[in-house]
């Protein structure tokens, strides 16, 4: 076999096509490749215009390249990507080289190919994915965010930071942290800190002062997440940032209307209470019932403000669920409950451990189920269960008792099935203390009421190792 045989079998087996094309772009040569890339026998292309199978979309650009090349007066090469149909008539895309000098006793010039579809199909797919994402980012009132590892460069912002933060988005990209100066200078330590952790692997939740052009009045909820790689680095940091301006200030509403009410109401009622207290030393057993209504009905009216503290607490801690030993919480509860009113019998059912996801409030949910149970009760020997039982997935709290069922029109009302303002007369905030803790501990709460009593369920997810089953 000469030299020339030699090359033409190592053509033959190369991975890319390898044609030669003339002046006008006719094949002169193609190896074995183009059948199998584009299923066409290499020798039945012969003298046939390549630039015929070329799309219709990309055939003008690439003829002009081609005639470019053809007639440079210096020596150059030039690539290009386009569609070129094979034998069964669909669209491969192929990434072509070409010199512009003509390959001496092969008749033209020499053209590489290499099929390119795998990569050109999955560039589409993830420019979609960006443009869906992009389009998710800029109809978001969230501010979306990622910088490198060290802040020291910004990946990607959307428009929503102009607008929260009061500054533009050119600013933060000539300088990372610019977003730092549109903080509260109160805040900035705070936000720093919560930037090591970030860059040293820890998740981060924050809330700060933001937009020196509303006094720093508004304010932004901020969680952020390492992105760690395989060797354990974190290379980027990316979050979001909320205005939660008007939930701060409707919190802070609450806890100014707290103070007041549990202030005067106290005071009120102390007074009331003292006074009860002096009639009756000095008007004997005449008003003795009367007076002991009043001192009933005031120490109730400062358990519903103790309560309505609770409840204050509850909503505005934004705790997060944890894991809890869900048995350990009601053996506490019960034991208080018991030591408090020895007359009643509280019979409980638990097993030796159940973990489930709760806030740490939950036991004031259970504590009030229990003393609820007991005062209106109809005996002055109440009786109450409660008892844990747990599967695979849930663990489920019932405290059972024996008293009058709970008015539908309440339950109606916690479900949402009924507005609030129709029951505005309901018998008072437990049940709303029970309902907002177990909410906020992504669980169920659930009545069944007979004439024997109620059955209140509380379901909750398992963990087991810390993790929901």
């Amino acid at each position: 076999m000469d030299v020339a045989g030699a090359e033409l079998v190592l053509l033959d087996n190369t991975l890319d096509i390898v044609v030669v094309l003339d002046d006008e772009g006719r094949f002169q040569y193609a190896n074995a490749a183009l059948e199998r890339v584009l299923g066409y026998d290499p020798t039945a292309v012969l003298g046939r215009n390549a630039f015929e199978c070329i799309h219709p979309d990309d055939r003008e650009a690439v003829v002009d390249r081609f005639v470019g090349l053809v007639t440079a007066s210096d020596r150059t090469h030039d690539d290009a990507e386009f569609r070129f149909r094979d034998v069964d008539g669909s669209w491969v895309w192929l990434s072509a080289r070409m010199s512009s000098e003509r390959a001496a006793g092969l008749g033209g010039y020499v053209v590489s190919c290499r099929d390119i579809t795998e990569r050109r199909r999955a560039e589409t797919e993830k420019h979609r994915a960006h443009e869906r994402l992009s389009n998710i980012a800029e109809h978001t009132t969230d501010v979306l965010w990622m910088f490198s590892a060290d802040w020291e460069e910004l990946l990607f912002v959307n428009s929503a930071y102009e607008e929260v933060w009061g500054r533009s988005i050119e600013a933060l990209a000539a300088n990372s942290r610019d977003f730092i100066e549109g903080s509260h200078p109160a805040d900035r330590d705070g936000i720093r800190a919560a930037m090591r952790q970030l860059s040293a692997g820890e998740s981060v939740d924050i809330e700060y002062r933001v937009n020196a052009d509303t006094d720093y009045r508004t304010w932004v909820w901020a969680r952020g997440h390492p992105i760690v790689d395989h060797d354990g680095t974190v290379t980027r940091v990316v979050g979001f940032a909320r205005d939660v301006t008007d939930r701060r200030e409707r919190e802070r509403q609450l806890l100014v209307m707290d103070r007041l009410l549990r202030h005067n109401l106290r005071n009120e009622m102390n007074l009331i209470l003292g006074h009860a207290e002096q009639a009756r030393e000095r008007g004997g057993a005449a008003i003795d019932a009367d007076l002991d209504r009043i001192v009933e009905t005031g120490e109730h009216l400062l358990r519903t403000v103790d309560k309505e503290r609770e409840i204050v607490a509850l909503l505005t801690e934004n705790a997060e669920p944890e894991p809890i030993d869900l048995v350990a919480v009601v053996a506490d509860v019960c034991d208080r409950v018991q030591d408090a009113t020895p007359a009643a019998a509280v019979e409980t059912t638990l097993p030796e451990r159940a973990t489930v996801r709760a806030v740490p409030k939950l036991s004031l949910a259970v504590f009030e189920l229990l003393t609820n149970a007991i005062e209106h009760a109809d005996t002055d020997e109440p009786r109450v269960s409660v008892s844990v039982h747990y599967d695979a997935e849930r663990v489920e709290l019932a405290v059972v008792d024996e008293c009058p069922p709970i008015p539908l029109q309440e339950v109606r009302v916690l479900r949402g099935e009924r507005d609030v303002r129709s029951v505005y007369h309901g018998s008072g905030l437990g049940l709303w203390l029970v309902h907002w803790a177990v909410d906020r501990s992504e669980g169920d709460l659930a009545f069944d009421a007979s004439e024997r009593g109620n059955r209140v369920t509380i379901a909750l997810d398992r963990l087991r190792d810390g993790r929901c089953e």
